[in-house]
């Protein structure tokens, strides 16, 4: 947590702090519940997918704090609204939240339809969607979620923010929808939304915690 001092009046200033998933690295509620303290202590808006590397437990954690976006939606100020999904599809490692693609289709499938109507439409997803900029592996290949993918395509949202392959930072675009992975925020990684009577716009920020 070492950024959070560096970068404390820029989430002070936020309307919402949208985390994007491994709140800990293969840790438990009680590890997540420290960062999750973190972030509300500066600014108390806070939503949340937890990540491959969290336990299922972190996900309790978050849904008895009322903050979780796991299969669920939020409709926020200006009429946006918020779809997310957590966990990964299966890696080679096992790690402690991975679902099917059917699993994670049928989760995200949902709330975006339920923000169908909004203004504005953004996605958390921890996962990012397949054969894209932000799912590319060390090795080149892409390790993304197809079931992701089609539901962009599918429901067209404005921006949807990933994470989980930390080494993909960047952007791209799958049809009129902006893709954004900031990596890993333990290395300064961030995104800044910000939402106008323009539209939305977006950019990925990296902040040092010298």
């Amino acid at each position: 947590m070492d950024h959070l001092g560096p970068l404390s009046k820029t989430i002070e200033a936020a309307h919402w702090v949208l985390l994007l998933g491994d709140l800990t690295q293969f840790g438990h509620a009680a590890q997540a519940a420290r960062v999750l303290d973190a972030f509300r202590r500066i600014n108390p808006q806070v939503l949340a997918v937890p990540g491959n590397v969290d336990h299922p437990d972190v996900l309790d954690l978050l849904v008895s704090e009322g903050v979780s976006l796991h299969g669920s939606h939020r409709i926020l100020e200006d009429q946006v609204g918020v779809a997310g999904v957590g966990a990964s599809t299966p890696t080679p490692f096992g790690t402690p939240m991975e679902l099917s693609e059917e699993e994670i289709y049928r989760r995200l499938e949902v709330p975006l339809r339920a923000i169908g109507s909004c203004d504005v439409r953004l996605v958390i997803s921890h996962t990012p969607p397949r054969d894209t900029r932000v799912d590319r592996i060390r090795s080149g290949l892409h390790a993304g979620s197809r079931s992701v993918r089609r539901l962009i395509e599918e429901h067209s949202p404005d921006l949807l923010l990933s994470g989980h392959i930390h080494e993909a930072v960047g952007e791209d675009t799958v049809g009129r929808t902006r893709i954004l992975n900031p990596g890993p925020f333990g290395r300064g990684g961030f995104v800044w939304v910000e939402v106008s009577a323009d539209g939305v716009s977006a950019a990925c920020r990296c902040v040092s915690a010298r």
